[in-house]
Order: structure tokens, then C-alpha cells, then sequence
């Protein structure tokens, strides 16, 4: 292939560089991932909330069960201490330390159904949004593991397409070479035009007859008098 078809080639794969360089930067995945992310760390700081709500629903209950306890334990202390039943102050003094115990043991029985309720719901929350963690946990170790794939594979285009860029400039002459380069930046990659009829394919200005003469008299690139990109003139064999 000639000059010319080298040039068309490498300004191919400079624009297919730039695409998937841009694929690689803006992979919708990685979008989708970085969302996860936020929401993950949403769904942690709620766990921990709940987490500190199940301790103090334990900690109200056991603290009923402790109470029960102590109370039962005071009764049968009460009970078991010798007192004169003749003596009238001692029997009612049990009988009303008695009577305030047995209160307390209603009020706390009556409380206890209401602080069980309390946990098994916050445990019941908090189970549910344990089990939803862990499957979005999965999902996130999924997503990244898809996400490392297509970059992966992205990437290996990327290296594949410089490789194919460095062939091609490693085929131009040095002037050639420096002209394309310099193109590339003026013209953000689209520096290298073919000829239709009397049209040149980028900048779309039809060239005077002159200047269709000069081309006819070019070996296998010209300038564009107007643009200054390249003109392939022949494509080569």
C-alpha cells in the first residue's frame, strides 16, 4: 500500500484511539458502580442505626427480666425473715413491702409483652436489611468484576490500536511524520482528507480548476489550500 492508504490508516486508528479511550473513560458501569458505592455506604450507616436500636431494645428488655428477678429474690427474702406476729408494726411493715413489690412485678409484667415486641421488630428489621446487604454486596462484587473485564478488554484495544500506530508512523517519512503530528493537534484528529470529484471530503470547499491541477501533478498527498489538512491524492497499491 502506498503513502497515501498509510495515511487514511493511521488517521483511522488515531480516531479509534480517541473512541475508546472514551469508552474506557465513561464505561457506564463504572457510573452505575460508583452509585452502588454511595448507596452501600447509606445502607451500612442504617445497619449500624438499627444495630444500636436491637441493643437498646435488649438492653430495656433485660433489664425487665433483671428486675422480675431481683423482685422475686426481695419477696423471698422478705419472707423468709422471722418477724412476731403479735407484733402489729412488723406484720403490716411486710405486708406493705410485700404489696410494693407485687406492684412492681405487675407494672413490669405488663411492660415486658410490649419491650419483646419492641426487639423481635427490630430484629426482624434488622435480619431483612442484613440479607438485602449482602445481596447488594454481591451485586457490587459482580459489577466490579464485569467492570474489570471491559476495561480489561477496552485496554487490550487500546494497546492493539498503539502498536497499529506506531507501525504506521514508523512508515512515514520523517517530514510526513512531523506534518501529520502537528495536524492532528491543529485539527483534532482530522487532519488527513480524500479528493471527491473537486471536493475534498472534510473542509467540503471545491477547488478551483488551479488547484485541481495541481493536484493532478502530485505525486500522492497535496495540501488543501484552503484547510491545509493533507489530501490523499492516491491511495497507492
Amino acid at each position: 500500500m502506498g503513502l497515501g492508504f498509510d495515511l487514511i490508516s493511521l488517521q483511522q486508528t488515531d480516531l479509534d484511539l480517541v473512541r475508546v479511550k472514551q469508552e474506557l473513560q465513561s464505561m457506564p458501569i463504572i457510573a452505575e458502580l460508583a452509585k452502588k458505592r454511595t448507596s452501600y455506604t447509606k445502607l451500612k450507616a442504617e445497619a449500624t442505626r438499627i444495630l444500636a436500636q436491637r441493643k437498646d431494645a435488649q438492653t430495656a428488655l433485660d433489664d425487665i427480666d433483671a428486675g422480675t428477678q431481683r423482685c422475686h429474690r426481695e419477696i423471698a427474702e422478705a419472707k423468709a425473715q422471722p418477724i412476731d406476729p403479735s407484733d402489729y408494726r412488723q406484720v403490716q411493715d411486710l405486708e406493705e413491702k410485700l404489696g410494693l413489690l407485687a406492684k412492681h412485678l405487675d407494672k413490669l409484667a405488663f411492660d415486658r409483652p410490649n419491650k419483646v415486641q419492641a426487639l423481635e421488630e427490630i430484629q426482624e428489621k434488622e435480619t431483612k436489611l442484613l440479607a438485602y446487604i449482602k445481596r447488594f454486596e454481591e451485586s457490587i462484587v459482580a459489577d466490579t468484576k464485569a467492570a474489570r473485564a471491559q476495561a480489561a478488554e477496552l485496554q487490550a484495544s487500546i494497546d492493539e490500536l498503539q502498536r497499529r500506530r506506531e507501525h504506521l508512523l514508523g512508515k512515514l517519512p520523517e517530514d510526513v511524520r512531523a506534518t501529520y503530528e502537528r495536524g492532528l493537534k491543529r485539527f483534532k484528529g482530522l487532519c488527513v482528507e480524500r479528493i471527491e470529484g473537486n471536493v475534498p471530503t472534510v473542509c467540503r470547499t471545491a477547488l478551483q480548476p488551479a488547484s485541481m491541477d495541481m493536484l493532478k501533478h502530485a505525486d500522492q498527498i497535496a495540501e488543501c489550500p484552503y484547510c491545509h489538512r493533507i489530501i490523499v491524492v492516491s491511495e497507492g497499491e
